[in-house]
C-alpha cells in the first residue's frame, strides 16, 4: 500500500467569461490486477463568483483533502463495473443463484446498465448518477417493477464491490423511488372462460391447463413432474424439482417442496398420460426425445390461438395458479390450507396476490349483511319511480 502523504493540493483558476476555481491533488488508487499507484485528480471548487477571494476557495478545497489527509479515505479502484462484473461477479457470485435468476440478472444488465454504466469506475457511481438514471427509466416508459429491478440487480453487484472493498459504500442503498401508483383491480379469470379453453385446447396443453387448474402448481413444477413424483393409487404427487428454460433446478422456496392432494378428475388425467412401461426418472410431459416441453412454444402455439378463436381475453398459464387459488378462498378454504397448497413462504402472498374476489360472491355477502342487519323487505331495489326527488 502507498505511504499516506499530507498535501494541501495545488488551487487556481480557469476559464475566460465564467471563472471558477480549480483544485489538484494526488490520490491514491488501485489497478485492475490490484497494484497501488499514484494519480493526478482534479475538481471545480466553485465559481470565482461565489469564492471572491483565494483563502475563502482554498477552505471549500480542504473539506475536499480532509479525508484523504486524515487517512479515512480508501484508495480508489479504476476497475470499471463492466470489467468487475466480467471477472469477478458473474464467475463467482452469480453461479450461487437459480438459473432464472441468473438470466433474470444478466438480462438487466445486457440491456440496462451496461449501455450507462458499463465504463464508469466503480467509484464514480454516484447516487446522484443512479437517481438521475432511474429517473430517466421511468420517464422513457418503463413499468415501476421494471425500474425496481434494474436497482435491485445494481444494488445487488455494487453491494459486493462493497464488501470486497472495492468501494467505501453502496450508492444504490440512498436512491429512492417515486411511490408506487395503485393498478387497477386484477381481473378474475372466470372459470366458464376456463372450462371452455380447456374442451377446446388441443393436447397436451389440454391436460397442462386441467391439471394447473385442479392443483395450483407452477407450470415450472408441472413441466419438471417426474412419474416417480406421482402416486395415483393414493392420489398425491410430490413437488421436488422445477425447470426453467431446460434447466432443471430446486422449487422457487423451501415451502414449494411439498405433496399435493389430487382429486379423481386430475387422477383420470394422468392415468390416461402414463404409459405401462414408463420409467420412474420419465417426465409426465416430454418432448419425444425425453426433454421437457416449452412453456413459451406452448402458450404461444395452443393457448393463446385458442383463446382467441373463443373470443375470451388471454389466459397464461399463471393466471391459471391464480383461478385455482380464487376457487379455494370461494370454497371456504382457510388461508392456511390455500398457503400450503400453493407452496408460499408467506400467508400475505396468498391474501394480497392470490386470493381475488369472485364479483358474484361479492354481491352475495352485501345481500347477506343486509338481510342480516335490517331485514329482507329491505333487500329489493328500489324503483326510481320510488325514489325521493
Amino acid at each position: 500500500m502507498v505511504r499516506r502523504r499530507f498535501q494541501r493540493g495545488s488551487l487556481f483558476k480557469r476559464g475566460k467569461r465564467e471563472k471558477v476555481w480549480v483544485g489538484r491533488w494526488w490520490e491514491d488508487v488501485i489497478n485492475g490486477d490490484g497494484s497501488p499507484r499514484r494519480m493526478r485528480r482534479s475538481m471545480i471548487v466553485g465559481a470565482v463568483a461565489e469564492f471572491t477571494t483565494r483563502r475563502l476557495a482554498m477552505n471549500a478545497f480542504s473539506e475536499r483533502l480532509r479525508a484523504l489527509n486524515c487517512g479515512s479515505q480508501r484508495p480508489q479502484v479504476m476497475r470499471t463495473l463492466k470489467d468487475f462484473v466480467r471477472m469477478d461477479w458473474e464467475p463467482v457470485v452469480l453461479p450461487t443463484m437459480k438459473y432464472a435468476t441468473q438470466m433474470h440478472y444478466k438480462y438487466m444488465f445486457g440491456a440496462h446498465l451496461m449501455p450507462t454504466f458499463g465504463e464508469w469506475r466503480l467509484p464514480d457511481i454516484s447516487r446522484a448518477a443512479i437517481q438521475t438514471f432511474l429517473a430517466t427509466k421511468l420517464r422513457e416508459g418503463y413499468a415501476w417493477e421494471t425500474v425496481h429491478h434494474i436497482r435491485c440487480a445494481l444494488s445487488k453487484v455494487l453491494g459486493t464491490a462493497e464488501d470486497w472493498d472495492y468501494i467505501s459504500d453502496n450508492p444504490v442503498r440512498k436512491t429512492r423511488l417515486p411511490r408506487r401508483e395503485c393498478n387497477s383491480a386484477q381481473s378474475v379469470v372466470a372459470h366458464q372462460h376456463v372450462k371452455h379453453l380447456i374442451s377446446a385446447l388441443p393436447e397436451p396443453a389440454k391436460s397442462i391447463a386441467l391439471i394447473l387448474v385442479l392443483t395450483g402448481l407452477r407450470i415450472g413444477e408441472l413441466l419438471a413432474l417426474r412419474w416417480k413424483n406421482v402416486n395415483l393409487n393414493n392420489h398425491v404427487l410430490c413437488v421436488t424439482e422445477t425447470v426453467y428454460e431446460g434447466r432443471f433446478d430446486k422449487p422457487k422456496t423451501k415451502r414449494s417442496v411439498r405433496a399435493l392432494p389430487l382429486g379423481q378428475e386430475a387422477v383420470s388425467t394422468l392415468s390416461a398420460l402414463r404409459d405401462g412401461a414408463c420409467e420412474p426418472e420419465q417426465l409426465v410431459f416430454a418432448t419425444s426425445s425425453g426433454r421437457p416441453l416449452c412453456r413459451r412454444n406452448l402458450l404461444q402455439r395452443q393457448m393463446r390461438p385458442t383463446c382467441k378463436e373463443l373470443g375470451i381475453p388471454t389466459i397464461t398459464w399463471h393466471a391459471l395458479r391464480h383461478c385455482h387459488a380464487t376457487l379455494l378462498d370461494a370454497v371456504g378454504a382457510p388461508l392456511g390450507t390455500v398457503q400450503a397448497l400453493l407452496g408460499h413462504a408467506s400467508p400475505e402472498i396468498t391474501r394480497q396476490i392470490y386470493l381475488h374476489a369472485i364479483p358474484e360472491d361479492q354481491r352475495n355477502a352485501v345481500e347477506r349483511v343486509e338481510k342480516l342487519l335490517i331485514g329482507p323487505e329491505w333487500t329489493q331495489v328500489v324503483t326510481a319511480a320510488q325514489r325521493p326527488n
